[in-house]
């Protein structure tokens, strides 16, 4: 089975490290960095650190404003899912970078979410929206 990981944070490096050494030994895994919070030289620490492979794509999705980011995110995202053609994606699913889901979606791609189900109940917070 292909399944390909996107992540573009430092918190979700952390937090998938492990599941991304795992998938890499029980499957054809594909991990890639969307960019979203910063270039990839200042998470390269965290791939270093936590002993993680460098991404197999980094897709430098900054932009000037959040629309902007969001956009080149699910743009992005579209063309690498398209060209690697996964038969799941892993997202984390409290960030920016999680936006790939939609793609995946509407291109049939089963999605697992691994943070489905948690909530702060809190309306301020960005990801309860």
């Amino acid at each position: 089975m292909k399944i390909m990981t996107i992540l573009g944070t430092r918190p979700e490096i952390i937090r998938l490290s492990r599941i991304i050494e795992k998938l890499d030994r029980l499957c054809e895994h594909v991990l890639v960095h969307t960019g979203q919070n910063f270039d990839f030289d200042l998470s390269d620490i965290f791939f270093q650190q936590l002993e993680v492979r460098q991404p197999d794509h980094f897709l430098g999705v900054r932009g000037d404003s959040f629309g902007e980011q969001i956009s080149r995110i699910i743009a992005e995202s579209e063309r690498i899912l398209r060209a690697e053609k996964p038969e799941r994606l892993l997202i984390l699913g409290d960030t920016n970078s999680g936006l790939a889901a939609i793609v995946a979606k509407r291109m049939g791609i089963p999605v697992y979410h691994m943070e489905a189900g948690n909530r702060c109940y809190d309306d301020r917070v960005p990801e309860e929206v």
